[in-house]
C-alpha cells in the first residue's frame, strides 16, 4: 500500500508533503482490504490500468494522451516516465477536492518507478503485508471470478501453521455470483503455472522494493493470518496513519504490486 498526501499550491501543481508505501505480495488480500478501506475512509480506488483505458477511450486529448494511445495501439509497454506523468495527471488535474484521499492500485512496481515517485513526493512510511508462499499459492489457486461483474470469490479453506482462512463463496449458489448471477470461473492467471511465474516476477522486480524502503528505515511488516477477519486491525493501522497526518489535505493509498 502507498499512502500519500499533498498540499495544494496556488498554481495548478501540488507540492507533495507526505507519503506512505506498502509492499505486498500477490494474493495476500489487497482487493478485499482495498474495497473496505475505500468505504470506511471515503477514498476512491484508482487503478492505473482502468484510468489508462478511460483516457484512451475518452474524448480528452493532449500530447500525453496521444502518446499513450499510440503506444497502446502498437501493443507496447508504457515506459516509467510516461507512467509517472499519468500518475501526476491523476493527482494534480483529475482529483476531486471533495475526496478525503485516493487508493492507488498498481504503482509503483519496481525500484525505478519508486525513485521517480520520490521526485513528486517523499514516502515517509512503508507497510508490508505478507503470507508464507505455500499459503499464497493455496489462496491464489482457490480464487474464482464472476464473468459478469468480476466480483472476486475464493474456494480455499486454510487451516495450518496458525493460518485460519474460511472460503469466500456465493451464499446462494456456489457456481453463480451473488450480485449478478454471473458464472464463476477459475482464471488462467490463477492456474499453478501462471502463479509460479507471477511469484517469480514479484521476487525479481518487486521484492527489492522492501529492501529499498527498509534502507530508508520506514518499513513495517505484518502477517495477516485470518484473511478478511484481520481487517479490524488493518483498519486501525490505516486510522493511525491518517490521524498522524491530519494536517495534510489528502491521501493516496497504493494497493498491491502484482
Amino acid at each position: 500500500y502507498f499512502f500519500f498526501s499533498s498540499r495544494r499550491r496556488h498554481t495548478r501543481q501540488r507540492s507533495v508533503s507526505w507519503a506512505r508505501r506498502c509492499v505486498q505480495e500477490t494474493g495476500v488480500g489487497k482487493g478485499t482490504f482495498g474495497k473496505k478501506i475505500s468505504v470506511d475512509f471515503s477514498m476512491p480506488i484508482f487503478s492505473t490500468g482502468e484510468y489508462l483505458r478511460t483516457l484512451v477511450g475518452g474524448k480528452e486529448t493532449s500530447p500525453l494522451i496521444e502518446r499513450v494511445k499510440k503506444i497502446m495501439k502498437e501493443g507496447g509497454l508504457l515506459d516509467d516516465e510516461t507512467i509517472i506523468q499519468i500518475i501526476q495527471k491523476r493527482l494534480f488535474e483529475d482529483e476531486d477536492p471533495k475526496n478525503k484521499g485516493i487508493i492507488f492500485d498498481g504503482f509503483p512496481r519496481t525500484i525505478p518507478q519508486a525513485v521517480l515517485l520520490d521526485k513528486i513526493g517523499k514516502v515517509k512510511a512503508a507497510v508490508n503485508f505478507f503470507n508464507k508462499e505455500e499459503i499464497l499459492i493455496e489462496k491464489l489457486t482457490g480464487r474464482r471470478e464472476c464473468t459478469g461483474c468480476h466480483e472476486a470469490y475464493n474456494a480455499a479453506i486454510i487451516r495450518k501453521d496458525g493460518y485460519e482462512m474460511d472460503p469466500l463463496m456465493p451464499k446462494k449458489d456456489p457456481t453463480k455470483c451473488d450480485k449478478c448471477d454471473g458464472k464463476l470461473i477459475h482464471r488462467e492467471d490463477d492456474q499453478p503455472k501462471a502463479i509460479a511465474e507471477r511469484l517469480k516476477i514479484y521476487k525479481e522486480k518487486t521484492l527489492p522494493l522492501e529492501k529499498f524502503y527498509e534502507t530508508k528505515g520506514i518499513m513495517k511488516s505484518y502477517e495477516p493470518k485470518k484473511g478478511v477477519a484481520d481487517y479490524p486491525w488493518v483498519k486501525e493501522e490505516i486510522k493511525k496513519i491518517i490521524e498522524s497526518a491530519q494536517n495534510c489535505q489528502s491521501f493516496t493509498i497504493q494497493l498491491d504490486l502484482i
